[in-house]
């Protein structure tokens, strides 16, 4: 299926508003791309989560350049067990909330692989800043 590609969470919203299920859009690749965060996701269904990331790869490769190098990252993290993360961008060494946002400004990234049925596999990427190649203004 052709990817989607949208400028803003608003016009996703207003896209999948057009439908009467989730099942009827939910197997269509879509990335957000708003000049400072790219989120794609993905449900596919295969075997494998391999499979399922290679599907991922090639849906999103066109959508920013950061993306393949990302897929290679998460292929190696699942080879490892390691399936999702949604925090290896905060910093290790604080818990302190106003550094912690301060540090985010730079940029942060959450991934995931997770089959949701047998045989069924959703994909997700979400990266920002210097993790999506872009700089602060």
């Amino acid at each position: 299926m052709k990817t989607r590609i949208f400028k803003s969470f608003d016009e996703y919203e207003s896209w999948t508003e057009r439908f009467n299920n989730v099942s009827d859009y939910q197997e269509i690749p879509c990335a957000i791309d708003d000049g400072w965060k790219v989120s794609v996701d993905m449900f596919t269904e295969c075997k494998s989560w391999k499979t399922a990331l290679r599907r991922f790869g090639k849906a999103f490769a066109e959508i920013n350049s950061e993306i393949i190098d990302w897929v290679e990252c998460i292929k190696e993290s699942c080879e490892s067990g390691y399936f999702k993360d949604t925090t290896g961008w905060k910093p290790a060494w604080t818990d302190d909330v106003e550094e912690v946002k301060e540090f985010a400004k730079n940029g942060t990234y959450s991934y995931g692989v997770e089959e949701t049925m047998e045989g069924y596999w959703y994909v997700y990427l979400n990266i920002s800043g210097c993790y999506a190649g872009r700089t602060a203004k």
